[in-house]
C-alpha cells in the first residue's frame, strides 16, 4: 500500500534543514503541522498506516515523532510501544495528542512513553512553543 492510497502526503522538504519530524494526524492536523513544520525549518513527513510509519522510523533519521491518538485506523500505541522497544528510536521524543476528553489515551499515552501529551487544541494553537519544548525535553 503506497502513502497515497492511505490519504496523508508524503514529505514536504521545504524545511531548511534543521531535521525532521514524523507526524501521524488526520489530514487536516497533519497539514496544520506540516506547516508548522516547515515554517520553523523542519521536514515533515506523514505515515497512513503502522507499517509506512515503521518503515520510515527503519529508513530515515528523525528528530520526534508526533503521534495523534485520535488518528482513525491508525494503531497508534503499537506505534508508540514499537517506537520505545526498538532500540533505533527509543531515544526519539514522543508527542502524543488528541481530544481533551480522551483521558484514558493521555493516560496510556503516558504509560507506554510518551515524553509528552497534549490536547488538539494547545498543538494547533502554540504549535511552536510545544515543539520546542518536546525537542528540548
Amino acid at each position: 500500500m503506497t502513502e497515497a492510497s492511505t490519504g496523508t502526503p508524503e514529505t514536504a522538504a521545504n524545511g531548511k534543514g534543521k531535521g525532521k519530524l514524523l507526524i501521524v494526524a488526520d489530514l487536516f492536523l497533519f497539514a496544520k503541522l506540516r506547516e508548522g513544520a516547515i515554517s520553523l525549518g523542519y521536514e515533515a513527513t506523514g505515515a497512513g498506516n503502522i507499517d509506512i510509519a515503521r518503515k520510515k522510523l527503519a529508513e530515515e533519521q528523525f528528530l520526534a515523532v508526533l503521534l495523534s491518538f485520535n488518528k482513525d485506523g491508525f494503531d497508534w500505541e503499537g506505534l508508540l510501544a514499537h517506537v520505545r522497544s526498538t532500540p533505533e528510536t527509543r531515544e526519539l521524543p514522543v508527542l502524543a495528542f488528541g481530544s481533551h476528553v480522551d483521558t484514558a489515551a493521555f493516560k496510556r499515552a503516558k504509560e507506554l512513553g510518551a515524553d509528552m501529551v497534549a490536547p488538539n487544541s494547545q498543538i494547533a494553537s502554540d504549535f511552536p512553543y510545544v515543539l520546542t519544548s518536546l525537542l528540548e525535553y
